[in-house]
């Protein structure tokens, strides 16, 4: 249950980042629809549990679906651009992104969340001890660590998604079959399961889900001549050709196309290589191949580093190789760095001429990073002495719209943070130059058409006409001076990516304005008035538990945890990002180290004297400090940022499922309504767990920042550790410091 639950959600997390175009904020909304799925499961099967006499029969059938439903989530996926008759290159809103999502996940989720109460039933068909619910929960928790421990470190590296698809169905199908036998029921429908097992490994062995897994994928492209689909650790690479041309695309988004058109490469690298006086040593971080590195080698440049944020990109390019990709990669001056660029950044100890990246708009987190001021300040520190930083972003020659002025002015108000020079060359294509000691402004036409004919470059679009006409400070002044106001700019960081929220609002104006319209007023609201806003409802909640002769602290704390829990877990993926930049493979080992604290904590809070809820709400407040001081410190050691990232995930997931159980307990009055309490209960966590997950990938994150939201985080579970003590108090008549030692 938990381990095909767990599995399931990594092959569908990683297909639908390729369908959303590698938006990461989508991880949010996509465990938002997996949580409020699963709750609905569970709450709707906690009576049918409870009272069904064939609730054996209706497991193993569940069981048998669960591993059918993978295979035609991933199938819908594919799908879906055909069936609906999406455009292949359409980026598609939020609200497609919720509902594409939701559909692709409800044949697995609704039914995992049915499962859960009548695993609650059949183990207490079997067992006579007590807490059935905390031992189904914490049985689940490790079936989950497993399954993503195997896909993260063996079988996503050796097979395709179909085909981990189809083990799940055939695993599924083992367990069902074991399971009636155990329990001797159902003789026909063990049958079914036997010859669906042999069929299945038929067609295993037979290599049918390679021919269908083929198939889906050229449907994923259905308007394209695929050539090549394949996954690396960052992202999935898919290659398709048309006219002798090739675009290469990294989770979906257009990344580079060789060879490239000429013009529109030549203005992004003459123009800052013609505003040095002698590049001799150039680094290209992104898209150097098909055009640009060939453009660079017309300047008198000694050598040329290139790297990519995805070393995969640079093997596709020389499998789907041209005459000027050839040229340019195999180039006695030019050096290919099979590394990221930020890492190779921190791992160089190499000055530059000129630093140029090439890379698309900052719409997710993974281009973002190149972005950001904390990438800015790397790149200075390996300038030469009057080195130069190049960056580019959509513009116009005419009349800039305000969501492509809000982009600009991000970027260039995180530019100025770094660099104390900054020139804007208007265009179509926006190119931002920053320098340290050089004075930018100064430099005239006159002075780079002279370069331009030292260096002997003709027969291009760079002529000494276009550089008069490009240098034109009356025709095209207005326009940067318009993305230079003072005021106007929003800084772009790697822990609050503002940059982003822009890139959204810019993409989503067309395909979905509403949602563009609500980032636009989202991202204005301030951190204060969202600080009386959860303070308000934190004193209205201890008001209400003073006032209630009931329970509402054990409700409350289920709810915030589930919300805290998926905040933690969502949060620490994308923070994940944000340093390294390949969740795209690594999702699956910090959901894993979620799920073993899932189990961690479910074992320990079972084996508890005392089911109190109060130690624990206390435990997940300090935990969030911990958290907040860690990205309060921004640690710069690769090795422990990403340790205490994990050992976070960990002990997030181990308080979050120390909860449950907890509160199964003191609300149980008997093991005779375990199904329905248990129901209810985990629906209540999911439902928290929801909200968690879609705030903060669409709120939380990308506006407040990290440090802000986990500071709303700690005043929350702060009102929820406050109505724990006080519900608990008057349970036990308990002075509040004596329920942290009578557990």
């Amino acid at each position: 249950m938990g381990g095909t639950a767990t599995a399931a959600q990594i092959l569908i997390i990683r297909e639908l980042l390729v369908a959303f175009y590698g938006s990461e904020l989508a991880i949010g909304v996509i465990l938002a629809n997996w949580l409020l799925l699963e709750a609905a499961g569970s709450y709707w099967a906690r009576k049918w549990a409870e009272y069904s006499r064939r609730h054996v029969t209706v497991f193993a059938i569940m069981q048998v679906c669960i591993g059918f439903g993978c295979i035609l989530s991933v199938l819908f996926i594919r799908s879906f651009k055909y069936i609906f008759h999406f455009s292949t290159g359409e980026i598609l809103g939020f609200p497609y992104m919720a509902i594409i999502s939701f559909l692709a996940l409800a044949p697995i989720a609704i039914l995992d969340g049915a499962l859960f109460p009548f695993g609650c039933r059949g183990l207490r068909q079997v067992s006579r001890k007590q807490g059935v619910a905390g031992r189904v929960y914490l049985y689940q928790a490790l079936g989950s660590f497993g399954a993503a421990l195997c896909f993260v470190f063996w079988l996503i590296a050796w097979l395709n998604t179909i085909e981990l698809a189809s083990i799940l169905f055939i695993l599924n199908c083992c367990s069902a079959y074991y399971y009636l036998s155990a329990t001797g029921q159902a003789n026909w429908i063990k049958n079914s399961v036997k010859i669906i097992l042999l069929l299945l490994l038929c067609m295993f062995f037979l290599k049918g889900n390679s021919r269908l897994h083929e198939f889906s994928s050229r449907l994923l492209w259905y308007e394209h001549d695929l050539q090549a689909t394949q996954n690396s650790v960052y992202s999935n690479i898919a290659v398709i050709s048309k006219e002798g041309q090739y675009t290469f695309f990294a989770n979906g988004i257009p990344y580079a196309t060789t060879p490239q058109p000429t013009a529109l490469i030549e203005e992004k690298v003459h123009l800052p290589m013609l505003f040095h006086a002698s590049p001799e040593k150039v680094l290209v971080i992104g898209g150097g191949a098909g055009g640009i590195l060939s453009e660079i080698l017309k300047h008198p440049v000694k050598s040329t580093d290139y790297t990519e944020q995805d070393p995969l990109i640079i093997t596709c390019f020389e499998q789907f190789s041209t005459p000027l990709t050839e040229y340019e990669l195999h180039h006695d001056s030019i050096v290919i760095h099979p590394q990221e660029g930020r890492l190779f950044l921190k791992k160089t100890q190499k000055k530059y001429d000129l630093i140029m990246v090439n890379f698309p708009i900052p719409s997710t987190l993974l281009l973002n990073r190149y972005y950001t001021v904390e990438f800015f300040r790397l790149a200075r520190e390996h300038l030469a002495k009057n080195g130069l930083f190049s960056i580019s972003l959509p513009g116009s020659e005419t009349f800039l719209g305000q969501e492509v002025k809000n982009l600009n002015q991000t970027i260039y108000g995180s530019l100025k943070e770094v660099f104390p020079n900054v020139r804007i060359l208007v265009g179509n294509e926006n190119i931002f130059l920053g320098a340290v000691q050089k004075d930018l402004e100064s430099i005239s036409q006159k002075l780079l058409i002279d370069r331009l004919e030292a260096r002997n470059i003709s027969g291009g679009l760079i002529t000494d006409w276009y550089l008069r006409y490009k240098i034109d400070q009356e025709r095209f002044g207005p326009l940067a001076a318009d993305i230079q106001k003072v005021g106007q700019q929003r800084v772009n960081n790697d822990q609050q990516p503002t940059a982003v929220i822009e890139s959204m609002i810019f993409l989503n104006m067309i395909s979905s304005p509403i949602f563009a319209d609500f980032l636009a007023v989202a991202k204005n609201i301030s951190f204060s008035a969202c600080l009386v806003i959860v303070g308000i409802a934190v004193l209205t909640m201890i008001v209400c538990q003073f006032r209630s002769r009931k329970r509402p602290y054990i409700m409350a704390s289920i709810f915030s945890t589930g919300f805290t829990g998926m905040f933690m877990h969502v949060t620490l993926i994308l923070a994940f990002q944000i340093y390294y930049g390949y969740v795209y493979h690594y999702i699956g080992l910090l959901i894993s180290l979620f799920m073993l604290g899932l189990a961690g904590g479910s074992y320990l809070a079972m084996r508890m004297s005392k089911p109190l809820l109060a130690p624990v709400e206390a435990g997940i407040v300090i935990h969030a400090m911990l958290v907040y001081a860690f990205f309060a410190a921004e640690p710069e050691g690769l090795f422990i940022s990403s340790l205490a990232i994990y050992v976070f995930s960990f002990i997030s997931g181990a308080l979050t499922g120390a909860e449950y159980p907890l509160a199964v307990s003191r609300s149980s009055q008997s093991d005779k309504s375990v199904s329905i309490i248990s129901g209810k209960l985990y629906a209540v966590d999911l439902i928290g767990g929801f909200w968690g997950a879609i705030l903060t990938a669409v709120f939380l994150l990308p506006v407040m920042g990290i440090k802000n939201a986990l500071l709303l985080i700690i005043v929350l579970k702060g009102g929820s550790l406050a109505m724990a003590c006080i519900g608990e108090k008057n349970d036990l008549k308990a002075s509040p410091i004596n329920l942290f030692f009578n557990i």
